[in-house]
């Protein structure tokens, strides 16, 4: 996809997004939400890993409870979004190496670009799912019951998995942590500084990501 197409892309995506904002009452479910599991305690952060869990397996946006995650609980988010995507790529993985398997290997078999993966994975091991995390070429859900049916182990693609991660999750725990800091007032100047902080967890997750697809490209995966 040439960088005209995915501006164009972007901006389709986000002229939508701030369509269903206005025309469905998005922000109404998501603080209805908020309250919800606040009001849990220490039992929503049980429901929130397992609806994380969930939403992954079944090939769900998880990257709005990541959000949620950072509009409830802060920072604390960042790490609970980390375990709980971990666990939750865990958990698809063994199913793609298990019961899924057949069905996930068919897929890979018609693929030119996912059986050149493959070999990548089986070759470099746990090195290509860091960089497949760190500059993911498709969804994080997919890339769970792809990893499945590879050679690596279970431990090393979780190690991978979880650091892989981290850029992405920060940089979304922080957008989401904007909402809950909207209504605490604190002038322009805070303000200032929370864009300044957004801008350059952009700018680390876009070198990180970058470095990640040059690393890719040396692999010979596309």
């Amino acid at each position: 996809m040439s960088t005209r197409t995915r501006i164009i892309v972007g901006v389709i995506a986000l002229v939508a997004i701030m369509a269903l904002w206005v025309l469905l009452p998005v922000r109404d479910w998501i603080e209805g939400f908020q309250y919800w599991i606040q009001d849990l305690g220490i039992v929503g952060i049980a429901v929130f890993v397992l609806l994380y869990v969930v939403i992954t397996v079944v090939l769900g946006p998880a990257w709005a409870l990541t959000l949620v995650a950072g509009l409830v609980y802060g920072a604390w988010g960042f790490p609970l979004v980390v375990l709980s995507a971990t666990l939750a790529a865990c958990i698809a993985f063994l199913i793609g190496r298990s019961i899924a398997r057949e069905r996930v290997t068919g897929l890979v078999e018609k693929d030119n670009r996912l059986k050149a993966l493959h070999q990548a994975v089986s070759q470099e091991g746990w090195k290509v799912v860091g960089l497949m995390r760190l500059s993911p070429a498709f969804p994080f859900g997919l890339q769970n019951y792809f990893f499945g049916v590879t050679d690596i182990a279970l431990v090393p693609y979780a190690l991978a998995t979880l650091i892989g991660i981290m850029p992405g999750t920060a940089l979304y725990v922080y957008i989401g942590s904007l909402g809950s800091v909207s209504g605490e007032g604190g002038g322009a100047l805070r303000w200032v500084l929370l864009g300044a902080g957004l801008i350059a967890t952009f700018a680390v997750v876009w070198l990180v990501t970058n470095r990640a697809k040059a690393a890719l490209a040396a692999l010979n995966v596309e």
